[in-house]
This record gives C-alpha cells, sequence and structure tokens, in this order.
C-alpha cells in the first residue's frame, strides 16, 4: 500500500502545486472557526458590559426648627406653625477670598532645599481658588490648589509672584513674596603644602 501511494505520488505531474491547494483548502475551515470564535467572543463582552449610571452628587439641606412651636389663637381659630426644611444650599462668595503666603515670610533668609511655600486661604466663605507661580519673572506654573516646594535653586534673592484664580468668577490677584535663598555651606578641605628636604 505504501507502495502504491509512492508510486501516485511520482506520477503527479507538478506536485507542488497539488500540495499547496490541498494545504490552502484545510486552511479555510480553520480561518473560519477562528473568526466565528472572535466574533462570538465580541458579542459576549457587549452583553457582559455593566452600564454605567450617574450618581446624583448629595446636596446638603438646611432644616430650620424652632424650640417650642407654640400655636397662634385668634378668636376660634387655631394655627399651628409647621417645620418646612429648606433645600438650599449657602452660596460661597465669588471673589478671591484672603489669601496669604505663610511661608517664606518676606525678606526671609531661607536655607533648606527644597524651599516649601505655603498658602493659607479660608475653604467654606470663598468658594474655591487656584493658584500659579513663576520665581524671578520665570515662566508661569500649571494652575493647582496645593502648596509647592522649590528644587536647587540658586543662591541669591528671589521674587515669587503668586497668581490666584477664582475657578467660579474671572476674579484673579497677584501676590508679591521676596526671599533670600543661601545654600548651606559644606566645609572645604584646603590641602596643605609641606616643603620636604632633598637628601644631598
Amino acid at each position: 500500500m505504501f507502495k502504491k501511494i509512492k508510486d501516485w505520488y511520482h506520477d503527479l505531474p507538478d506536485k507542488k502545486k497539488y500540495i499547496e491547494f490541498i494545504t490552502a483548502l484545510l486552511t479555510v475551515p480553520v480561518l473560519l472557526t477562528v473568526l466565528i470564535s472572535n466574533l462570538n467572543s465580541l458579542n459576549n463582552n457587549k452583553k457582559n458590559q455593566p452600564t454605567l449610571t450617574p450618581i446624583a452628587a448629595p446636596t446638603e439641606k438646611i432644616v430650620v426648627i424652632t424650640e417650642n412651636p407654640e400655636p397662634t389663637c385668634t378668636g376660634q381659630a387655631c394655627l399651628t406653625p409647621t417645620i418646612v426644611p429648606s433645600s438650599t444650599t449657602p452660596a460661597c462668595k465669588k471673589e478671591v477670598g484672603p489669601v496669604k503666603i505663610t511661608s517664606p515670610k518676606e525678606e526671609e533668609i531661607v536655607m533648606n532645599d527644597p524651599v516649601c511655600v505655603n498658602i493659607n486661604y479660608p475653604v467654606g466663605e470663598y468658594c474655591t481658588v487656584v493658584w500659579s507661580y513663576r520665581i524671578n519673572k520665570g515662566a508661569w506654573s500649571d494652575y493647582s490648589d496645593k502648596s509647592f516646594c522649590l528644587y536647587n535653586q540658586d543662591a541669591g534673592k528671589k521674587e515669587l509672584d503668586l497668581r490666584v484664580k477664582s475657578l467660579i468668577s474671572d476674579d484673579e490677584l497677584t501676590l508679591v513674596r521676596t526671599f533670600y535663598y543661601k545654600s548651606k555651606e559644606t566645609p572645604s578641605v584646603i590641602p596643605s603644602i609641606s616643603p620636604t628636604p632633598i637628601p644631598e
């Protein structure tokens, strides 16, 4: 039987064409199976995805309660006061509130690296603000509501500009703070040269 297959194979006029044709025919079902399984997988993933629903932010309610609600009587009719909850939220002031640079102080000599700048801003009464800064008329930083630190500063006079902007209104305020940075000096070792006599 093996001899018959071998003879049949040798008698084929162009052997390579038939082998490639058979190989191509066998790969078609494999490719179709892969495509169908991928499509089914994609359809199942779409069905299993959770739907995102927005969550409402909690609202603050102010309830006004009187201690001793007494009925008001006039003649034969008496009116009893009712307690009505108010759904209004206290509004913040839209302008920039009092902002202070608490550290470094004006004209202070700073020797720490990094130089951390602390900003004090009252929260609650005034609406939210953000600030940007620059040193010695350089480029402005991105806006943030956090204190920041300056690293690897050169020694000398530093002029800090702090631009404070309200997120609610167009109100803006610029503060200027001057301080001096002095790096901590490390003791330097000076080599001493002592003459040695040359033997004769």
